[in-house]
């Protein structure tokens, strides 16, 4: 009887990151919209940790409303709650460089052509599939688009971040669940080596 070997999920962090956004930006067989969107997806995933499916749900106006306000409340279907994202100024940065706040603020954030109607997205597991198939090439394999959200609890937890404050950041109802995610990088355990 051979066991199956529970394989390493890693985190995206700021390297990995860097990382994914210039494979894209060079990537010469990736269309146009392809590009934009997963420049936008590894974006939003990266600074908020939001579900892959929660960010194919966002509209161009809940990116102006960030922008304006500093922040934006958006509703997430898989916990039937809401959940309030906030916006730094490195992530106000990147935003600027990818939306058009000219556009339409009922389109999509991810959509399906740049031409047709930007008002429906991409079928979700159509979207997954094509974002973890780039990361797979770009960073190998233990990163999926869940890794944006392991990385950024990892990293707020690796600062000594309350429990209670990223459980509320990331919209968990239960701290435990919270504290499933916590991954320590490997430079998190080489940096707390105390021999």
């Amino acid at each position: 009887m051979s066991k199956k070997i529970e394989r390493i999920k890693e985190n995206v962090t700021t390297k990995e990151y860097k990382k994914l956004m210039t494979f894209v930006k060079e990537h010469e067989s990736l269309r146009e919209n392809s590009k934009l969107n997963l420049l936008r997806a590894f974006t939003i995933l990266f600074y908020t940790g939001l579900r892959l499916n929660e960010l194919q749900a966002l509209r161009v106006g809940d990116i102006k409303e960030l922008i304006k306000n500093r922040s934006v409340k958006v509703e997430l279907d898989k916990t039937l709650s809401e959940r309030k994202l906030y916006l730094s100024d490195d992530f106000e940065r990147e935003l600027l460089n990818l939306f058009d706040l000219e556009e339409d603020s009922e389109n999509r954030v991810i959509t399906k052509s740049a031409n047709k109607n930007k008002k429906s997205g991409i079928h979700p597991i159509t979207f997954i599939t094509h974002v973890n198939k780039i990361m797979k090439e770009a960073l190998g394999d233990g990163f999926t688009s869940h890794s944006f959200r392991q990385g950024l609890i990892s990293e707020m937890g690796s600062k000594s971040v309350n429990v209670k404050i990223i459980s509320k950041f990331i919209g968990h109802r239960d701290i435990k669940t919270t504290l499933g995610y916590i991954k320590p990088t490997d430079s998190d355990i080489e940096n707390a080596l105390v021999r």
